[in-house]
């Protein structure tokens, strides 16, 4: 069955392609769990950390625990800041997700159904996934899927949605792939439970990963926050903006570099 949680809630690079540790500033809700350990342990195989809304997904409890922001966020895995108009990198391992040429994974009929964000309205957390608490602030699009596609399409990266992982290949399991969304600018600076709700295809249920994030006005006040807490204050950069790449391959310089 389809599985996959949000890892980092504040990765330094978009786009990227291997997961790195330490390009991340923030962690949702009890990442730092022994049994889960998603800052330390290897990518993509803490399956118990898995929300999937089953039974009775408008009723059963959105986070799979509840906010206690004293417990769930330590000094190894700590809270997120974000900025009013930040763009947010946010990382999820692909688990096979990926609708890709074989041999690599499944095939091209891997479906990708929704990619919500939300912030709740309130300190509390919302009863289930059709609260009116939540507030969607982005949709994060869709992967293409399906035998309409040719295959060079269902290659490229960038894309939108689940599937953003472009090493998929070299390890359909545990590839990272990544999302971005931006902080509204109308959003009341102070702290905030964002959640991330993905549809793999409406014959599953929703999953959901809920973290807490202290929001400030200008990039300056959240710069000092980090200084304060001993983070790093860089924006975020586009691993395909600051590399030429063709057909997968990095071309900088003379360099050629495959990953």
């Amino acid at each position: 069955a389809a599985h996959s949680w949000i890892v980092c809630t504040d990765y330094l690079e978009n786009n990227g392609w291997y997961w790195d540790q330490a390009k991340c500033r923030g962690w949702p809700r009890d990442a730092g769990n022994p049994r889960f350990d998603l800052r330390y342990g290897a990518f993509g195989t803490q399956n118990g950390y898995t929300w999937r809304l089953d039974g009775h997904p408008w009723s059963k409890a959105l986070c799979r625990g509840p906010r206690n922001d004293g417990r769930w966020y330590t000094d190894q895995t700590p809270m997120a800041a974000y900025y009013l108009g930040q763009r947010v990198v946010i990382t999820h391992p692909a688990n096979n997700h990926v609708a890709a040429p074989r041999p690599c994974g499944w095939g091209p009929d891997n479906p990708d159904t929704e990619n919500l964000m939300f912030v709740v309205d309130g300190d509390e957390d919302p009863c289930c996934i059709d609260s009116d608490k939540l507030i969607q602030i982005m949709d994060m699009g869709v992967s293409p899927y399906g035998d309409g596609y040719s295959d060079r399409v269902l290659r490229k990266y960038p894309k939108p949605g689940f599937q953003n992982a472009p090493k998929f290949c070299e390890d359909p399991e545990h590839a990272m792939a990544t999302y971005n969304f931006t902080i509204p600018t109308i959003l009341r600076p102070g702290r905030h439970t964002f959640v991330w709700k993905w549809i793999r295809t409406p014959t599953v249920n929703p999953f959901t990963t809920c973290w807490e994030a202290d929001v400030f006005a200008t990039k300056a006040e959240r710069d000092a926050h980090y200084l304060a807490t001993g983070r790093s204050t860089e924006d975020m950069w586009d691993f395909y903006q600051i590399h030429n790449i063709v057909d997968g391959v990095i071309m900088d310089g003379n360099d050629i570099i495959t990953g």
